[in-house]
């Protein structure tokens, strides 16, 4: 009887010992904030389901608009079409702009979209716009 105390005593010594080393190896705080993701990749036409957030959007440049301070890309339909995607670039964005971005190239452009007459858009700048492809003639879509 005697050993079957001592044994269970010791029993209950180990399981409090292992518990505190576990804990002790336990952070003493969990993270308050969550791992960045990398924005969503999307096609121009599904641009206006995602206002609001950060994304990176593909589309075929149809149509630049060159105000002389300021500019906007029509990507995928030109203007008029509200069912096109923009991209703004203001005076202050536009320096170091490529020359040669011109219709048929597609692009990416990393921002927050943000609709501007219905028409969703991102305010963008060089370091935010990618060249996809360099030839021309890249197809709109209907």
């Amino acid at each position: 009887m005697r050993v079957a105390i001592q044994l269970t005593v010791l029993s209950g010594v180990l399981m409090a010992l292992a518990g505190t080393i576990a804990a002790a190896d336990a952070p003493a705080t969990m993270p308050t904030t969550m791992p960045t993701t990398a924005p969503a990749s999307i096609t121009w036409d599904q641009a206006k389901d995602h206002i609001g957030e950060e994304v990176i959007v593909t589309g075929p440049v149809v149509g630049i608009h060159d105000f002389g301070d300021t500019a906007v890309l029509n990507v995928g339909k030109d203007f008029p079409d509200t069912s096109r995607f923009t991209v703004y670039i203001s005076a202050d964005n536009r320096a170091g702009m490529p020359a040669d971005l011109d219709n048929g190239k597609t692009i990416s452009v990393t921002g927050t979209l943000k609709l501007f007459h219905n028409v969703p858009e991102i305010e963008a700048g060089v370091a935010d716009i990618t060249v996809v492809t360099q030839g021309p003639g890249a197809a709109t879509q209907p």
